[in-house]
């Protein structure tokens, strides 16, 4: 199993590469390429995607509207997972030339006023660009993603090795609490969380989130709270033939201190839900649709795929 997991290591970095040095537009050609095939064989994520659009937009989106979206987000979920592979092949100093970065003091003023931040991201545009450009912005700080690591022993050695490819540790999110808590214990600590996704109610707290009711991680606003430090939001978006992003820094969120430590977090837990739903209002088309986000608390929408 371990010669097997080494080739295909070997096969991803040898494709990388060869994506690396292709023309742009040879490269979206792979990009398309693969995002219809994900389209044609994977049918349960149009059906989750559409699921979701109905629920938030109802009839306030033509049927057209809401498949180009879902088309949309099957491009740039093959952009992430082509970009991924071939992106440490690519010269940095021409890969950081593709980023602009809009608001950056708001970051940098709170590493500045208490030593540590919690970076709090969403599945949108190209989010993985936290662990590949912030990290030169925050040297002297202890970086860390949390991920999802799968069962496969090849992949999980490739995720690793692109997130922590420019000095960032990856924190599995399985017990990612407490590696969290004794790095932000030590100081000077910059964690990146996406906090978009569905949870079990009794790992979060729910909130309202498009009008409707989700469980919504607490993580970032435990943090924020124990060390009194912000939560800084961050979105990071592409142009149509992904040759240019933005990223863009949002004022920080920071948790209250009282007596009533259930209240404090619920109240900045709905802060990033509220901020996380104008982000996607503003451009729809960028954000991860096919995550069954509403799933804790309204199954029935995705029944489907079951």
């Amino acid at each position: 199993m371990k010669l097997v997991a080494k080739l295909i290591e070997w096969g991803v970095n040898a494709f990388g590469f060869l994506l690396a040095k292709i023309p742009h537009r040879a490269f979206l050609v792979c990009v398309d390429g693969l995002a219809l095939l994900m389209a044609w064989l994977d049918k349960r994520r149009f059906l989750d995607g559409l699921a979701n659009l109905n629920f938030v937009y109802g009839e306030s989106l033509s049927e057209c509207e809401k498949k180009e979206i879902i088309k949309r987000c099957y491009r740039n979920f093959a952009f992430i997972l082509l970009e991924g592979i071939r992106v440490v092949y690519i010269p940095k100093q021409t890969y950081q030339k593709k980023f602009e970065i809009v608001d950056e003091h708001y970051l940098q003023d709170s590493l500045k006023a208490n030593g540590s931040a919690v970076l709090m991201g969403i599945h949108f545009g190209y989010w993985e660009a936290m662990a590949t450009i912030l990290p030169d912005r925050c040297a002297g700080y202890h970086l860390a993603s949390l991920g999802r690591l799968t069962d496969y022993e090849a992949i999980n050695r490739l995720i690793i090795s692109r997130r922590e490819a420019c000095g960032v540790k990856l924190i599995n999110k399985k017990g990612a609490f407490k590696h969290l808590l004794k790095m932000y214990n030590k100081g000077n600590a910059l964690a990146g969380i996406l906090v978009d996704q569905n949870i079990s109610p009794g790992e979060g707290v729910w909130v309202e989130f498009f009008g409707k009711k989700a469980s919504h991680t607490t993580i970032a606003s435990i943090l924020s709270r124990r060390f009194q430090i912000d939560i800084v939001p961050v979105l990071i978006d592409f142009n149509q033939d992904y040759s240019k992003f933005q990223i863009k820094l949002y004022p920080p969120i920071r948790s209250d201190f009282t007596k009533d430590s259930d209240m404090d977090i619920q109240e900045t837990t709905q802060k990033q839900a509220d901020l996380t739903e104008a982000m996607i209002r503003e451009n729809p088309s960028s954000w991860f649709w096919f995550h069954k986000r509403w799933k804790s608390s309204y199954p029935e929408i995705y029944q489907h795929s079951s």
